[in-house]
């Protein structure tokens, strides 16, 4: 009821063509009690990209209120497909401990009749690496040996897709940390964290999920977890966010986690971390300056929305990319679409949406003179650069799309493994 209808969220949705109901419809159909909202498609196209409640003068949590509606909603005889591939997915992450992305992305097409959708990009991921053929089974254990203390270790949640399709970004990170003299040090028996299916399936599961990780780093005997993946880095914080200031909530987290969680842990991500760094040791380390680079910093909106919840300084103009391209002796380009939503939690169930959404940053990156593309998330990278091929005779063009922290491995000269060129659908060896 604190909404005014300045429709500020409406004006910012990257989905809003999309909707049947506008956000700002949304809120005023609860406000006049107007049940129509429990079969908007509205409930189930929206992205989860945090524009909105970034932008809306009374930091109303509107992803926060659809996903109430899904997860009203999600048992329904009817529901669309995001929804079943949310309950897929769950049903994935619960069983294997992590998401087993070639077992949840073939249950789901066979169940939508579709079993040949994404064959191309598949088999082309699978011959690169980017995708495991067979699963990883994880469990939480019971005891955890406690780390020595060491200024240089650093506790490392890589999440599910930087051991499968962001491997690039896995090993890139890796070899940058170990350059500039840290030690990552990974949680043993991490499990998945429930990305964006978890809050539009189970309120408790999304919390408790996080949560449970950063239990194992506690008995570890850190104080810190670095989460490079953004959607990882989100739900953590979100989760965070969540207990600390919903009592009943976090006293059924506490009940569903069985752990003596202290909330004695912070999370940042690799941009983070990165930034603690100062600037002559990244200087000194450049081997091989990426002279006359030009550079489009892409972040994404997970990483830095909203402000309350992810700590970022700036969430519609974070400059920390940009500030390690000049280190490296690159370019960075100005250019409109670095906060933009690329449709990554709609990449399976809404593919022409996510491409379209996708097209629209590439296509501002290109105008604004990028040689390349600069990413710090997973799923951005696999819509930017895996979907090219498919979308390069309507683009007219291709263009590469690196993590930064293979940016950093090229110019540091670390070895070719490390930096994960071959990695990349679009043709990135500079």
């Amino acid at each position: 009821y604190l909404c005014y209808q300045c429709k500020r969220c409406s004006a910012g949705c990257p989905m809003a063509e999309h909707f049947d109901k506008l956000p700002n419809e949304v809120m005023l159909a609860i406000q006049n009690d107007d049940n129509s909202i429990m079969n908007s498609k509205t409930v189930w196209l929206c992205a989860s990209c945090q524009t909105c409640n970034t932008r809306c003068p009374q930091s109303l949590d509107i992803p926060g209120i659809l996903d109430y509606f899904r997860q009203e909603t999600i048992n329904s005889a009817s529901v669309p497909e995001t929804a079943r591939f949310f309950k897929t997915f769950m049903r994935n992450a619960r069983f294997f401990g992590r998401v087993y992305e070639a077992g949840l992305m073939g249950e789901l097409n066979l169940r939508e009749g579709k079993p040949l959708r994404d064959i191309g990009m598949g088999l082309n991921m699978i011959r690169r690496g980017k995708i495991r053929l067979t699963p990883d089974f994880a469990r939480a254990p019971k005891t955890v040996s406690p780390q020595r203390p060491s200024s240089k270790a650093i506790a490392y949640y890589p999440g599910c897709s930087l051991h499968s399709t962001g491997k690039a970004f896995d090993l890139s990170f890796r070899g940058v940390v170990g350059e500039l003299g840290g030690e990552l040090k990974e949680i043993p028996g991490w499990v998945c964290c429930g990305t964006t299916p978890s809050h539009g399936v189970d309120a408790v599961a999304a919390v408790a999920l996080p949560l449970k990780n950063l239990a194992i780093a506690e008995k570890m005997g850190v104080g810190k977890v670095v989460a490079p993946c953004a959607a990882c880095f989100s739900r953590f914080q979100a989760a965070l966010h969540h207990y600390r200031s919903d009592a009943p909530l976090s006293e059924k987290v506490d009940s569903a986690l069985n752990e003596n969680y202290r909330d004695a842990v912070s999370v940042e991500n690799a941009l983070d971390w990165l930034s603690t760094v100062d600037s002559d040791s990244i200087v000194k380390r450049v081997k091989r300056p990426l002279k006359g680079l030009k550079v489009a910093c892409y972040y994404g909106c997970l990483l830095t929305r909203p402000p309350s919840v992810t700590g970022a300084d700036d969430a519609e103009n974070p400059t920390q990319m940009e500030r390690i391209v000049r280190l490296l002796g690159g370019e960075p380009v100005d250019f409109g679409r670095k906060t933009d939503c690329c449709g990554g939690s709609l990449a399976v169930s809404h593919v022409q949406i996510a491409k379209g959404l996708t097209a629209k940053i590439l296509i501002d990156a290109k105008r604004h003179g990028a040689d390349i593309i600069a990413v710090a998330c997973p799923l951005c990278q696999v819509n930017l650069d895996e979907r090219q091929p498919e979308m390069s005779t309507s683009l007219g063009f291709t263009i590469p799309v690196l993590y930064i922290t293979q940016l950093m491995a090229l110019a540091f000269g670390l070895p070719r493994e490390t930096q994960a060129l071959e990695q990349s659908a679009i043709n990135a060896d500079l």
